[in-house]
């Protein structure tokens, strides 16, 4: 838990204050380990799209710590998922502010993850999305597709 805490805070993307923080924390994470960086949160389908409960109350806990910790990047032996990690970074930082962007990225990765071909995952988002236009999931999609999330199952 402390790890990702520092991790939220090196991204700058932590807020439990109001359901927007929380939404953003679970889809933050979501697309954290769609990159490819484990965290150890199980998700699900639920209301707002992916949710993990476990993470719901972890954040709670990591609220009042989260303050007084450093900014502590992922480090690993072998680089990889410090790379991951930037590249995550990258991604994130036009995003980060953006709810419900985040909400639709993390929407198509957990559809990508089920293997379901690209047309429909977009046509599923865009129903249970409905506020976005097709071309937003489109262009969440080819965003995902660059950095190499989404588009490896089918």
């Amino acid at each position: 838990m402390y790890e990702v805490a520092a991790i939220l805070k090196d991204t700058g993307n932590f807020d439990m204050g109001s359901f927007k923080g929380r939404l953003t924390l679970q889809k933050t994470i979501h697309l954290m380990q769609s990159f490819g960086l484990n965290l150890g949160y199980a998700f699900k389908w639920y209301l707002h799209g992916t949710y993990c409960p476990t993470l719901a109350y972890d954040g709670f806990a990591m609220d009042d710590i989260a303050s007084s910790m450093p900014a502590i990047p992922i480090e690993s032996e072998s680089g990889q998922a410090q790379c991951r990690y930037l590249e995550f970074k990258d991604y994130l930082d036009d995003k980060k502010y953006d709810p419900a962007m985040l909400d639709v990225s993390s929407a198509i990765c957990y559809l990508d993850r089920l293997g379901i071909e690209k047309g429909e995952i977009l046509e599923l988002v865009k129903g249970k999305k409905p506020r976005f236009s097709a071309e937003q999931c489109q262009a969440a999609w080819d965003d995902l597709e660059r950095y190499e999330v989404v588009g490896r199952c089918g």
